[in-house]
């Protein structure tokens, strides 16, 4: 999820926007499906008192509009849904990177969770506050205005899909919003570690429960979403268990020393030859006085004109602080590109290398 996708030309409130690669393929699956039970929506509607002639809606172009309109106006309800929960972040000082959506809906990539008491809770909450209140506001436009056919069948389909968007995501089951709540309002009594494990397991009951109902009324979508919830439940409790482990220890604990670097000046012909000897992806870059000048990637010197230095192949360093919280580490590490973090000193010169071989290294030392 975190580092694929294209970037939106805007943000949100300051938050960039992503579109993973599966959306592609989710948006016009959904507003197929949609416009293929347009008929179907319609008498639901009329069933609770939202007259709509479903017949007129299914002539033509018209459902697949309704279709791809409906779509778009779910991922978009996905979004403010997330914004809730970003911005609730924010007012607790956590920094999102980013809004991402996908397949299964949207996520908001936060920092960090935000550590105080009880703070997860009112973070995971206001999400599914959020959407039920804008399914409220949606309903409230059903009552109070006269619209046309297809525009009043999209807004009742969004009003009853944030509503069940909202009581979906109440489910306690990691990394849903409900278990998000779970874990937090257990970390009052216990500790966050034990906390987890237990809203870990709950999560894996609940997803193979959904699983099997997906499997026994032929539900694909509710199959895969049983499947992402029991492996993303397994992955909070062993990122939980890595955090608590790393609690107290520090980048130059777990980083690898006495890194390999590059001189500005070399060639560009004996760099590229690198690769025959060692398997780094890329290398830190430093000036004469060994100042930290950014990266160079073997895949980049592939097809570089041998007379072009190695200035032409530098690229931005992912840096960190060898006295930042190894766990602060471990995090960036997870949303890096290039899956290596140059470690400084506080004069900028490069004192060593955490890459993911680093982490496994120190995982096996605490043992």
């Amino acid at each position: 999820m975190t580092g694929r996708g294209w970037k939106l030309p805007f943000k949100l409130l300051g938050i960039p926007l992503s579109l993973d690669p599966s959306f592609a393929l989710v948006l016009p699956l959904f507003a197929w499906l949609i416009s293929s039970q347009v008929p179907a929506y319609a008498e639901l509607l009329t069933a609770v008192g939202i007259e709509i002639d479903g017949a007129a809606l299914s002539r033509g172009i018209v459902p697949y509009v309704l279709g791809l309109s409906a779509a778009l106006g779910l991922f978009t309800s996905v979004v403010i849904h997330e914004l809730g929960h970003a911005l609730t972040a924010r007012a607790y000082g956590v920094a999102t990177r980013g809004i991402t959506l996908w397949f299964l809906g949207g996520v908001a990539q936060l920092e960090d969770m935000p550590r105080q008491r009880g703070a997860e809770a009112v973070v995971a909450i206001v999400g599914p506050i959020t959407s039920a209140v804008l399914g409220a506001l949606l309903g409230m436009l059903l009552t109070t205005l006269t619209m046309p056919a297809g525009v009043t069948f999209v807004v009742a389909y969004l009003a009853i899909t944030n509503v069940a968007l909202a009581l979906f995501n109440l489910l306690p089951a990691l990394p849903l919003d409900g278990g998000r709540v779970l874990r937090s309002l257990l970390a009052l009594f216990l500790s966050r570690e034990r906390a987890t494990l237990i809203a870990g397991g709950v999560s894996q009951v609940l997803a193979i429960g959904l699983g099997v109902y997906g499997f026994l009324s032929l539900n694909l979508l509710l199959m895969a979403v049983a499947f992402f919830v029991y492996n993303a439940g397994r992955a909070e409790v062993q990122a939980e268990s890595m955090r608590s482990a790393f609690e107290g220890r520090r980048v130059a604990d777990g980083m690898g020393r006495d890194p390999i670097t590059i001189d500005i000046d070399m060639p560009v012909d004996r760099f590229r030859a690198l690769r025959a000897w060692k398997t780094h992806p890329c290398y830190p870059v430093v000036d004469p006085d060994g100042q930290l000048l950014g990266v160079a990637r073997i895949a980049d010197a592939e097809g570089a004109d041998d007379d072009a230095g190695l200035h032409a192949l530098l690229r931005p360093a992912e840096t960190i602080g060898a006295d930042e919280p190894l766990e602060v580490g471990v995090r960036r590490l997870a949303a890096s590109e290039l899956g290596r973090l140059v470690v400084t000193d506080a004069r900028g010169r490069v004192v060593g290398i955490l890459g993911k071989a680093d982490v496994v290294r120190a995982l096996e030392a605490l043992r």
